[in-house]
């Protein structure tokens, strides 16, 4: 299948305010046409509403958001209960709610755009990707955003009946790039929610448990990010060059089956692979904590979104045609 644009949405929690703000100006002011949309953890909620042709939607369940609250409850005995056996630190019953009011799967049917959430499987470990059409999708966006410990996993059962755990893709895809590209796109955005730079040095002292364990997975997520990232402008760069060579070849006069006979074990290894431009969106700065869900900092991170795309609109445009 050969789709137009995809859209690559990162974990990060409260951060995922500045793609909400991509989006909106992507789609809402700029008329962007977007045809696949992959989304791990927040990225995910974004996606759906993406996905379902909804900003107005997304936007207000965002902008609604009065406080932690909202989203989570701690659980009584906090990182006790955890040790005597609590699935998670948090109750996400709010959060819970609030996807199931905003997905709409017969809009999200009607709008023919494809969605592909990252969940990820604590029985095999498998990463999977949730499509549009898969029954009760508001409980899978949860599972892609069920972070654990701090959330609890998803739990559905299999064909047989054995009981499945579901969480956030982010424990093994931050940024699902290879679920977008097996769509075949001619171009894609990867918008983050946290600053590429994001492992760098800060001031700041960690003097709980949460908030050294949410740096630390920041600080693995930034470096398997920029693998990510990496591979796939490596993978570009190789495809692009062998286009370079078939070129030089001809102009030296080498065509047709013996320049197909030189090329043939590049070709081998690239067989496997899929070319798409690639362009990333970033904030330039942390705004908020992964958990802090501040009104004025969500504010602050969707107007950080917009003004992001207007500042990359003239490569953008290029990117997109």
């Amino acid at each position: 299948m050969a789709a137009g644009i995809a859209v690559v949405l990162s974990g990060g929690g409260a951060k995922g305010a500045f793609q909400v703000g991509v989006l909106d100006e992507l789609i809402s002011a700029r008329k962007v046409a977007i045809d696949i949309f992959a989304g791990v953890s927040t990225g995910a909620i974004q996606a759906l509403g993406g996905a379902q042709d909804d900003m107005p939607g997304l936007l207000d369940a965002w902008l609604g958001l009065r406080g932690n609250e909202d989203v989570y409850r701690p659980k009584p005995l906090g990182i006790i209960g955890g040790l005597l056996g609590a699935s998670s630190l948090y109750d996400p019953a709010p959060i819970r709610a609030r996807i199931r009011r905003f997905a709409d799967p017969a809009k999200l049917a009607a709008t023919g755009k494809k969605l592909l959430l990252g969940v990820v499987n604590l029985q095999s470990g498998a990463f999977r990707s949730i499509h549009e059409n898969t029954p009760n999708i508001a409980d899978w966006v949860y599972a892609s955003s069920a972070q654990p410990p701090f959330f609890p996993p998803l739990t559905t059962r299999d064909a047989a009946g054995a009981q499945e755990q579901w969480v956030d893709g982010g424990v093994r895809n931050v940024t699902p790039l290879s679920a977008a590209l097996d769509w075949n796109p001619r171009a894609v955005i990867v918008v983050m929610a946290s600053p590429l730079a994001a492992a760098a040095p800060v001031t700041r002292q960690y003097d709980s448990l949460v908030s050294i364990a949410l740096r630390s997975v920041g600080i693995l997520t930034s470096e398997v990010v920029a693998n990510d990232i990496g591979q796939a402008a490596l993978i570009n760069a190789l495809i692009a060059a062998r286009g370079k060579q078939a070129a030089a070849l001809a102009k030296s006069g080498i065509t047709g089956t013996a320049a197909a006979a030189i090329l043939a074990p590049l070709d081998a290894q690239l067989s496997t692979y899929r070319f798409a431009p690639i362009h990333i969106i970033a904030p330039a700065a942390e705004i908020s904590d992964t958990l802090e869900f501040d009104p004025a900092k969500i504010r602050a991170g969707i107007a950080a979104g917009r003004k992001a795309v207007a500042d990359d609109w003239p490569a953008l445009s290029a990117l997109i045609g």
